[in-house]
């Protein structure tokens, strides 16, 4: 390991221009949100399940805008042209992280979190737990980004707190003896996503939600800049209001309307082991160009990606990416290197040439809206992305307003802000999976 080199897997966060006073208003808009996501004055009335909503995309962010447009009172279809969860919902670590993410992401994120506790409470197994985060320093370099790290997060209202080496190797006891320290956030989460994926259909299809699998969309009939039908290889799909959730593809459905929504895919690789006797590592861990986590079964599962990797749908394994990957787990955590890789598998993450989601409605169509390029953040993120989309739509709906201050807080998520063609440039360095 280079004691110079910065391989700070998660941190997003750019500690060297970031204000405190950024970090100050993020931690006031979080209690915003939060009073606007579960104050019950804030909601709209109900719909009467007589305006249909079509969600083009079965990943999680589609599946969970389904199930809280559902809650406000919509019919639900929801079309996936391969296998629901399939793509990168399903093939990813299970992160619900607020740690290392850029400070204008923490207060949804957080406010995410406390929505996926809720999931349970509807009956949906999504093996939520919340055991925290630590972001590993293994040299100085990184452990004095992470102390500059650790005050704007403070201000920011999340939760974290350095750990000594000494704290590290109490916390995780195979972790290299020489590790700096450690930033730790207690309230992050992680979560098992096939059986979330699974749990949550089956949940909204018992009320009546549909799920149509293996059917691409292959174009929209408009009418008056309104969107009144789905074109597929299995018919036509006619509805009251579109919404794209299209992930690494919204890129070819915007295309469609002629739409500027640029969204790259970037390959990203996990890798699997043996299952471990016993529990040795609870929080979920980053550190040295990766992360990983114990499973509930007890495998330890690692990966990461970055801008090394492919820019392209492929998902296959690479020998190249194995062998890095593998290399860095085992100087993270040396007491591995006996234990047996048994799997692998890939996963597209998309990416935004500015790293912040495209949300939101479209301008040019009075019934579309988007909601994708979450740049590797989309599974923690579901929640409170699908929350915010159908309490828009509902407000849409009934011709009202959403808050002022909670369409402040989304605009700079504006699909718009690349209509015009012009995009800046991708943030190099930045490994953001979880």
């Amino acid at each position: 390991m280079d004691k110079n080199v910065d391989r700070l897997t998660l941190l997003s966060l750019n500690v060297e221009t970031t204000t405190t006073e950024t970090a100050y208003k993020m931690n006031q808009v979080y209690h915003t949100l939060h009073d606007y996501i579960f104050g019950a004055s804030n909601r709209t009335s109900r719909a009467t399940r007589d305006h249909n909503v079509l969600i083009v995309g079965g990943g999680l962010v589609g599946i969970m805008t389904a199930f809280y447009l559902y809650q406000e009172g919509y019919q639900v279809t929801v079309v996936e042209r391969k296998s629901f969860g399939a793509a990168a919902s399903g093939r990813n670590g299970g992160g619900v992280l607020a740690l290392g993410r850029e400070l204008e992401e923490i207060p949804f994120v957080r406010v995410s979190m406390d929505l996926w506790e809720q999931l349970s409470e509807f009956g949906i197994d999504t093996r939520f737990i919340r055991p925290g985060h630590a972001m590993v320093a293994m040299n100085h370099v990184e452990a004095e980004k992470l102390g500059k790290a650790l005050e704007l997060y403070r201000l920011a209202g999340l939760e974290t707190i350095f750990l000594e080496p000494d704290q590290v190797i109490n916390m995780l006891p195979d972790i290299h003896p020489q590790n700096k320290g450690a930033l730790f956030s207690p309230i992050d989460g992680q979560s098992y996503p096939f059986t979330t994926i699974a749990s949550m259909i089956e949940w909204l299809k018992q009320r009546g939600v549909k799920f149509i699998s293996h059917c691409e969309v292959t174009n929209f009939t408009v009418m008056n800049g309104m969107i009144t039908a789905a074109q597929t290889e299995q018919g036509e799909l006619t509805a009251d209001t579109f919404i794209l959730c299209t992930g690494p593809w919204t890129q070819f459905a915007g295309k469609l309307l002629q739409l500027h929504l640029p969204i790259i895919p970037r390959r990203s690789q996990i890798m699997v082991t043996e299952i471990l006797e016993q529990r040795r590592m609870d929080p979920f861990v980053s550190g040295n160009g990766l992360y990983l986590r114990q499973t509930h079964t007890g495998n330890i599962l690692y990966g990461g990606g970055g801008p090394w990797e492919v820019t392209s749908f492929d998902v296959t394994n690479t020998a190249k990416a194995i062998k890095l990957l593998s290399t860095r787990f085992i100087e993270l955590f040396p007491e591995y290197h006996m234990r047996h890789l048994i799997r692998s598998f890939a996963g597209t993450v998309e990416i935004t040439p500015d790293h912040f989601p495209l949300f939101g409605a479209i301008k040019e169509f009075t019934n579309l809206y988007v909601s994708g390029g979450y740049n590797g953040h989309g599974y923690g993120m579901s929640a409170i992305m699908g929350k915010l989309l159908s309490r828009m739509i509902a407000a849409d709906h009934a011709d009202k307003e959403i808050p002022l201050r909670i369409r402040e807080l989304i605009g700079h998520f504006s699909p718009s802000r690349f209509a015009s063609g012009q995009t800046t440039a991708p943030k190099h360095g930045v490994n953001s999976y979880g």
